[in-house]
């Protein structure tokens, strides 16, 4: 995971009559210094690149077994350290930095490489870790697939990997209001995360707003996952879909709130907390075992009454907060997240696209779009997911007119270097054609096809 400032203690401890070592009633101003209490000069920028992980003769899922391989494998060439969960491998991170591969549930391999302000530096790292990667896995047979969705095995072929977090995922999520394809979403989804920084409350506010303002139309220019349980759809983005799905108020837009309270408040990161604190809780963690709440309780009646004679910490809220799935979540940095995997040209040049909007004027841009609306954000993007960017979304501006506007933008504010990684988001914008478009305007009958014609 992304690390741009490293957590700070902010609390003073206390031993509670369990003998768990805890902190001093939480409060919410305490939670508010974790994301002021930061360094205000950074302006990095961070890749987390999920590929699927296949095997190469049956593109099933490939099995724990082989990952785990090819993860000790990679560790022993670039000396690496393997992460542990109990006696599963889960994970392996460098040595002399932040950069990790881990696994999600479904066995996806994730590349997450520490924050960078060049784009050349994350390109080197990114290519020197998917040549390795790669070299191994077709040892073992498996194949790395930059797609959004499994194209062959369905959720119940799929055993989850053994790692406790999952475990207590799996046996809540799919039970909760709205939580129907949450299976789906662990074990056969693959994305791009972009993340980025901020400087201040209001940059965070402005960039907040603007980012889930254009992110549907973000994600129908990455759609590519038209194709699963070895079929083709007319959905351009099943993965996308999938995520609609995942929990109320977990997974789907909870914005509006925020940002209709911002200008009388002036407190974003405030606004943001309440609404997370309205979440229900999964789990809390003491001493390396995990207690289950499955949802009995929201965050801020655990602060008020605690839970088995245990009360609120400030890493229970740093844990609950990063099992809240919004499209663009705040952290120390702003995470932007609904893109459909594909190949890692497209992930660096998501990274080259959204430096550039960064680099620009926030509030300019909110003013230039006006029309966009955040209580339309989520109408915006079931009407993507199922629909055209060539359908009008204000007047006679289309979703291509947009993306071309924000494209035209984001360049702008790039030097010649940069702009040359952007070069497959300009041909999807000057074709208007999707990799989904592509997949679905050759119609490919099944996964052995996806696959010989993308990978």
């Amino acid at each position: 995971m992304l690390n741009l400032t490293t957590k700070k203690n902010f609390l003073k401890s206390k031993k509670s009559n369990n003998g768990d070592l805890e902190f001093n009633r939480l409060k919410i101003s305490d939670v508010e210094r974790f994301y002021t209490n930061k360094n205000h000069n950074n302006f990095l920028y961070g890749l987390e690149y999920e590929r699927l992980s296949l095997d190469k003769n049956t593109l099933r899922n490939a099995s724990y077994s082989k990952i785990e391989k090819i993860i000790k494998d990679f560790c022993s060439i670039l000396n690496w350290d393997v992460i542990y969960d109990d006696e599963t491998v889960i994970a392996a991170r460098d040595k002399n930095s932040s950069t990790t591969i881990s696994l999600e549930p479904g066995n996806q391999m994730e590349i997450s490489l520490e924050a960078k302000k060049d784009i050349i530096e994350i390109d080197l790292e990114l290519t020197k870790i998917i040549k390795v990667l790669d070299e191994i896995a077709l040892k073992y047979d498996v194949i790395f697939l930059g797609y959004g969705i499994s194209p062959l095995s369905k959720p119940e072929e799929i055993e989850i990997l053994n790692k406790k977090r999952y475990k207590i995922m799996d046996e809540f999520l799919p039970y909760q209001n709205n939580g129907e394809l949450t299976r789906k979403m662990m074990r056969q989804s693959a994305g791009i995360q972009i993340n980025v920084d901020y400087n201040s409350e209001k940059d965070a506010y402005y960039k907040l707003k603007f980012f889930n303002l254009i992110m549907p139309f973000i994600t129908a220019l990455c759609a590519n996952s038209p194709l699963e349980d070895n079929k083709l759809s007319k959905r351009k983005s099943i993965r996308a879909n999938v995520w609609r799905f995942c929990g109320k108020n977990r997974c789907n837009l909870f914005y509006k709130n925020i940002f209709d309270r911002f200008m009388a408040s002036k407190n974003v990161f405030k606004n943001y907390i309440e609404q997370i604190l309205d979440v229900p809780m999964i789990y809390i963690q003491r001493k390396e075992r995990n207690y289950p709440l499955k949802g009995k309780m929201t965050f801020r009646e655990f602060m008020k009454r605690g839970f088995s004679n245990r009360f609120a910490l400030f890493d229970d809220y740093i844990l609950h907060q990063s099992l809240c799935f919004p499209d663009v979540r705040l952290k120390q940095y702003i995470e932007i997240r609904n893109h459909d995997s594909s190949n890692y040209k497209m992930a660096l040049a998501l990274i080259a696209f959204y430096k550039g909007l960064c680099q620009s004027d926030i509030k300019k841009n909110l003013d230039n779009f006006y029309y966009l609306k955040i209580e339309n954000v989520d109408s915006y993007n079931k009407n993507l997911i199922d629909g055209s960017l060539s359908d009008k979304i204000y007047k006679n501006i289309t979703g291509w007119d947009i993306l071309k506007k924000l494209f035209e933008i984001s360049s702008k504010n790039l030097n010649s270097k940069e702009k040359t990684y952007l070069e497959p988001i300009s041909k999807i914008i000057k074709t208007k054609t999707t990799q989904a478009d592509k997949i679905i305007n050759k119609k490919i009958k099944d996964a052995f096809e996806l696959v010989e014609f993308i990978y």
